[in-house]
């Protein structure tokens, strides 16, 4: 299997992190995005090859711009 691409991984790494910061579950997310659990449960884990569409659902729903979800925190490190 191919490993997740970078942007796939800081995708991934930023929903959780913003997704935490609001004490929310996978569930909470699901409810507020209208995207299944299973499939935010993958985007998560940087499994989901995501679209924009779903990609700016999920950035909706925690009320953040998508642009903020693609921003990598680990670059000045």
């Amino acid at each position: 299997m191919k490993s997740p691409s970078k942007s796939r991984k800081i995708f991934a790494t930023q929903v959780k992190k913003h997704r935490q910061a609001k004490g929310w579950r996978l569930e909470d997310l699901h409810q507020a995005s209208g995207l299944s659990y299973n499939y935010l449960s993958t985007v998560e884990n940087g499994r989901a090859n995501i679209s924009m569409d779903n990609a700016d659902s999920i950035a909706k729903a925690l009320g953040v711009p998508l642009a903020v979800l693609l921003i990598d925190q680990q670059q000045g490190d």
